[in-house]
């Protein structure tokens, strides 16, 4: 018997399901876009998995007798979970055609392009669903809401890979054109004499802002008049006040440039020579973190364009 039950696929239940509901061989193929010769070999089907007519032909029509109208609502169950199974199926499909990725907002024309070229180069159907970087990115990851981020020295995670592809290496001071700090050499006991607005990376781990830390160990005052992870905020703060900001990597100097009211100082080796370290020079690597469910061919592909484009910028 068992053999026998795995012989009613879901045409052949809904074939039982139409024929109920319709009486007609003619109208069920219609219905279910198929010929009648089809339903016809399906209902053969039924009567010899049941060992019974199922249906008794009558002048206007196939009326079910009394076993078929017993299975009809057991086949109308299976038929519409089935559907409903399906269309996730489908649902499914269309989610994996998506790619989530979060990444600050500095970095969106370049991971745009990267992620552009790469979905040509591995002829990949994608839609790429982008996302602000928050600090719960990494929780995001872990739990597959999220296929790829970029992120500042991310701490490891069973779920998620890590590729670096690049380094930060440059630091900059930035204030609005004409402000007074770029009217004398920069030295320490002038550096830190303006308010100053503090940009948070795309990186976990400790709260304090790296230049909080060097205020510290050179015994200087700090004034800090904002902290953020928006770019764009930080930089219409710097427009409108006398604060002055500390950025890093030249992945920040497009946003920059593009406002036309803002000046840059590279402090790159003023920090080298200003600021001594006991140990080892601290290192902030950039790195495209992807789900271990990602696609390995693309995620390769984007990992090698963000790479050069980056050392491009950087050279």
């Amino acid at each position: 018997m068992i053999n026998d039950i795995s012989r009613l696929d879901y045409f052949t239940l809904n074939v039982m399901v139409e024929l109920c509901e319709h009486k007609s061989v003619t109208v069920a193929a219609v219905r279910l876009q198929v010929s009648q010769s089809k339903v016809s070999r399906a209902l053969t089907c039924l009567r010899e998995v049941f060992g019974d007519p199922l249906f008794v032909r009558q002048r206007y029509g196939m009326e079910p007798n009394r076993l078929a109208e017993t299975i009809y609502p057991l086949a109308k169950s299976v038929v519409s979970r089935y559907q409903v199974l399906a269309r996730t199926a489908a649902n499914s499909r269309l989610c994996k055609h998506e790619v989530n990725i979060a990444a600050q907002e500095h970095l969106s024309s370049v991971l745009m392009d990267c992620l552009h070229n790469s979905r040509i180069e591995t002829e990949s159907d994608l839609t790429f669903n982008l996302h602000p970087w928050t600090s719960d990115v990494q929780n995001q990851m872990n739990q597959s809401k999220l296929d790829y981020c970029i992120s500042i020295n991310p701490a490891e995670s069973e779920n998620v890979d890590l590729h670096q592809i690049g380094q930060i290496r440059s630091f900059y001071l930035v204030a609005k054109k004409g402000h007074p700090i770029f009217d004398r050499p920069l030295g320490i006991d002038n550096l830190f004499s303006y308010p100053v607005a503090l940009f948070y990376y795309s990186m976990n781990g400790p709260k304090n802002h790296r230049l909080e830390t060097i205020a510290t160990e050179l015994k200087q005052p700090l004034s800090v008049s904002m902290k953020t992870t928006n770019l764009c905020l930080l930089l219409e703060h710097l427009e409108k006040t006398e604060c002055v900001g500390f950025l890093a990597s030249v992945l920040v100097l497009e946003a920059i440039d593009e406002r036309g009211t803002l000046d840059y100082i590279d402090m790159t080796d003023f920090w080298k020579d200003k600021v001594k370290h006991t140990g080892e020079r601290p290192k902030y690597n950039i790195y495209l973190q992807s789900n271990k469910g990602a696609d390995s061919i693309f995620t390769n592909t984007l990992v090698e364009n963000l790479r050069t484009r980056i050392l491009s910028l950087q050279a």
